[in-house]
């Protein structure tokens, strides 16, 4: 006595209605009479659009297939040996801290605290923090930017953070901006990957 067979889909699948269903029928009935309508075949276009959706849901995952499930060869890259940064790419704290710096400067200078639009501008302004640091010629480091604002009403504020790291090769910086009536703390870690 067996149970009832079960058929396991890809996503792919499930969106283009492959494996059994009517939903594909249907939808082929409607593709066909619309096409009658308008002289497109509509179909085609579905398929296009249905794709496209794909495409964009799994971040082009269709498209871009791995070496073994086309059948050829994976590559197999070799070990580099490296255990530290090359001369001239390792953190530099004070380059960093004057990064972080210009960039508080140049975003928050002449704002007033808006608890609406600030959340946002933190998001916006770790990511150029962090851009701008890997653009300084880091090679081989992970980096990770965090930017907190808050609105100055003379409270008391305790920041710290806990990791776990090589101290020779990973380091941070962290720059407090104060503006009008806010206070700005950017900070960001750089830690190097073998």
């Amino acid at each position: 006595m067996s149970g009832p067979t079960t058929t396991k889909l890809s996503m792919k699948d499930r969106v283009m209605g492959v494996g059994g269903g009517g939903s594909q029928d249907r939808s082929d009935k409607h593709s066909e009479s619309s096409s009658k309508i308008s002289g497109v075949p509509g179909n085609r276009f579905a398929r296009i659009r249905t794709k496209l959706r794909l495409h964009t849901l799994l971040g082009g995952a269709l498209s871009k297939r791995s070496g073994s499930e086309k059948g050829g060869p994976t590559r197999v890259l070799e070990n580099t040996y490296k255990l530290g940064p090359e001369d001239g790419t390792k953190f530099n704290q004070q380059k960093a801290e004057q990064i972080i710096h210009n960039v508080l400067n140049m975003y928050l200078k002449d704002r007033v605290y808006d608890e609406k639009k600030f959340p946002q501008l933190c998001k916006t302004l770790s990511d150029l923090i962090k851009e701008r640091v890997k653009l300084s010629g880091l090679r081989r480091y992970k980096v990770v930017a965090y930017v907190m604002v808050f609105e100055n009403k003379t409270q008391g504020v305790h920041y710290t953070s806990r990791s776990l790291w090589e101290t020779n090769l990973d380091n941070f910086a962290t720059v407090k901006y104060n503006g009008s009536d806010f206070i700005a703390i950017g900070t960001i870690f750089a830690t190097y990957y073998e």
